[in-house]
């Protein structure tokens, strides 16, 4: 449809009129800084952006647009690089002032709005010596990390977010709001439960959570390029030894953001990507340091591992500021959290997923570093943030819950590769996501769980995280033999496909998202 016409902007304050809920247009103030998104990719022509504080107000929203066939979207978090969280001309409901979180400590149970982040729900658990499986990003939103399956420091031990998710209150296509959970509305629970963003907007989340009253041991490591072979190694042995409560991710950067301050000089020089390593360990240090030594023992350009609070831990990769505290009504059962400002807003941002199986041929690795290394060389400016990770996460407790009992297919033994490519020029766009598409391709191809013998869908999962999937990713590659049930429940929950912004699942089978 065309950009959102004025008479609609009219009667949609009339539906809000008597309430706090702000809406944004084109001309208001506000309205410039509202629309700005983590990745310029992502389109900024809104029609409106309707910033609610209650769950009424946002049922309002999803009603009107689905009422007068108006491109509609939700936003948390925001850290979206396919649009998932804009429409062009349409109606953005914009959650971010909805992010109390409430914890039971006698039940372990989290209660968190849905523009909660997950920082709002690490800190506010810390507080009563509990945690949630969540995001390993501390400013990624905790409703879209979630309902797309939600891996975390803690699954090894927990399994995935959704694993831990006791309800959801979510707002249907038609404004009507109902609880999802294994009681009430189980076949909406099933299908909210990996592909959650596609059936209506997550107003609270209820949380199972877990003891965590000790600090954990996790932290970067920057290697030069001849360690390789040996982190490598060491990767071949994770399966072997870890007990569910580690994680180790591995991979290349030209100039980890987490280093500039300390190391700049050291890393400038280098000529050539650095090999980054993240570690984990869920316990005491010595025992995290006899489980890591050989990755410890290694000359380093930079060890910042140690010992830290849990809720502290999904800052390691964070490049996020914090700034001022949240000004509301709180009360002792909830946390007073910064607001996220991040300093890295605008360039143009592109994130896919791939996965692995082990052992990984370490010849290979190289050949894969020395492809990552020369597109980051051929294009200086993505440079300073880009980078790719090979994200070890124990899937003992993943893989315990079959592809079918949930809508999450993705669940096997294999581990998640991310690839975040970052730039500024526009022109840029199709040739940066070519190399990166090739790039993923080619790792998942060669070692991941689909290249395998007697790899089965059903058995061993479809290989392909939603929410590492770009638009370009076609729905059944992603959703596997759930699809058709999915899209049936969509025919049943949102006939009218109002949410279509992040996965379509009503797209053409070989078509893509």
């Amino acid at each position: 449809m065309p950009f959102l016409p004025f008479s609609n902007i009219l009667s949609l304050r009339e539906e809000l009129d008597g309430t706090d809920a702000d809406i944004l247009t084109w001309g208001c103030d506000g309205y410039v800084e509202s629309i700005k998104q983590w990745s310029e990719t992502c389109d900024t022509y809104v029609g409106a952006i309707v910033r609610v504080t209650s769950t009424d107000q946002a049922a309002i929203v999803v009603r009107f647009a689905t009422h007068h066939d108006i491109p509609f979207t939700a936003r948390g978090g925001g850290l979206s690089t396919s649009g998932a969280s804009t429409t062009h001309g349409g109606i953005v409901l914009d959650l971010s002032s909805l992010r109390a979180v409430h914890v039971d400590a006698a039940a372990r149970v989290v209660t968190a709005q849905g523009g909660a982040l997950w920082a709002d729900i690490d800190v506010a658990a810390a507080q009563h010596g509990l945690a949630v499986v969540g995001s390993t990003l501390s400013h990624i939103g905790a409703a879209g990390a979630t309902l797309g399956g939600g891996y975390g420091w803690l699954t090894g031990e927990y399994g995935l977010a959704i694993d831990n998710l006791l309800w959801a209150r979510m707002v249907l296509a038609d404004g009507s709001v109902v609880t999802a959970s294994e009681k009430e509305h189980s076949d909406l629970f099933w299908a909210i439960r990996g592909a959650g963003q596609s059936f209506g907007v997550a107003v609270e989340l209820g949380f199972r959570a877990h003891r965590q009253d000790q600090p954990v041991f996790a932290g970067t490591l920057v290697f030069s390029r001849e360690k390789l072979p040996a982190i490598v190694e060491f990767a071949n042995r994770f399966e072997a030894i870890t007990d569910g409560r580690q994680g180790f991710w591995f991979g290349f950067t030209m100039l980890p953001s987490m280093a500039q301050s300390q190391s700049q000089s050291k890393l400038q020089s280098q000529s050539q990507c650095s090999i980054l390593a993240v570690v984990f360990y869920n316990g005491p240090q010595p025992a995290a340091e006899r489980f890591f030594a050989p990755l410890l023992s290694l000359p380093s350009v930079l060890n910042s591992t140690g010992m830290l609070p849990y809720d502290s831990l999904n800052d390691i990769l964070s490049t996020v500021d914090t700034l001022g505290p949240r000004r509301s009504s709180l009360s002792k059962h909830t946390a007073n959290i910064p607001y996220p400002v991040d300093p890295h807003i605008g360039p143009r941002k592109s994130l896919q997923g791939s996965n692995i199986t082990l052992p990984l041929a370490a010849d290979f690795v190289a050949l894969i570093y020395d492809d990552f290394n020369s597109i980051l060389r051929a294009y200086p400016q993505t440079q300073e943030e880009s980078r790719l990770l090979f994200e070890l996460l124990p899937h003992a407790q993943v893989s315990a819950v079959s592809n079918s009992a949930t809508a999450f297919a993705n669940r096997g033994p294999h581990y998640n590769v991310s690839a975040l490519f970052e730039w500024a020029d526009a022109r840029l766009d199709a040739r940066i996501r070519a190399l990166q598409s090739d790039l993923v391709a080619r790792i998942g191809s060669v070692a991941g769980i689909a290249a395998k013998p007697g790899y089965s869908v059903a058995e061993h999962g479809t290989g392909i995280y939603a929410n590492y999937a770009g638009h370009g990713t076609p729905v059944r590659a992603i959703f596997g033999e759930n699809l058709a049930r999915l899209r049936a429940l969509k025919e049943k929950y949102d006939p009218h496909n109002t949410f279509r912004k992040w996965h379509n699942l009503c797209a053409s089978v070989d078509a893509p998202a």
